[in-house]
């Protein structure tokens, strides 16, 4: 009696064609209301404060010459291997400082492990920037010397 009377709603459902009815009307309900979708070149999306980007060195200016002392931590903690730091004596002979700062940011997970380690005090010498638009037509492109991860890389204006 129970399966007779589930196959006669199931048989109505599909007569009077409710799903599609529910369908249709879920459709309508949202066409009238206004659009959240950003259109993504042309708009730009506003990035939260603790947003995490790709990692670059700072400059500080009370500090003279780089601000990264060279102590090869954050290659340490980086699950990648994608930091490579090459460190030479500061021109005052006290303390080091990077010759060569790497970082292959195909390689980069992004996880922002390599900020913490940092000794350097007030703030840290690398630090996860809001720079997110990586894409490049060349592999060697995406690895970055120390000039690259101070200045950041380069936004595309896309026009309409």
């Amino acid at each position: 009696m129970l399966q007779m009377a589930r196959t006669k709603d199931g048989f109505l459902k599909r007569l009077f064609l409710v799903e599609l009815g529910a369908g249709l009307w879920v459709t309508l309900k949202h066409q009238f209301r206004p659009h959240v979708t950003q259109e993504y070149p042309a708009e730009r999306p506003e990035l939260r404060p603790r947003f995490r980007g790709m990692p670059r060195l700072r400059d500080h200016p009370e500090v003279e010459g780089p601000l990264c002392v060279a102590c090869n931590q954050c290659a340490i903690a980086c699950p990648d291997s994608c930091i490579t730091v090459i460190a030479e004596s500061r021109p005052g002979g006290k303390g080091k400082q990077p010759r060569q700062f790497y970082i292959d940011y195909e390689r980069c997970c992004v996880c922002g492990l390599c900020v913490d380690p940092c000794p350097t005090k007030p703030i840290t010498a690398i630090y996860m920037s809001h720079d997110f638009e990586l894409a490049k037509l060349e592999r060697d492109q995406l690895m970055t010397d120390m000039a690259g991860l101070y200045e950041g890389h380069e936004r595309k204006a896309y026009e309409r």
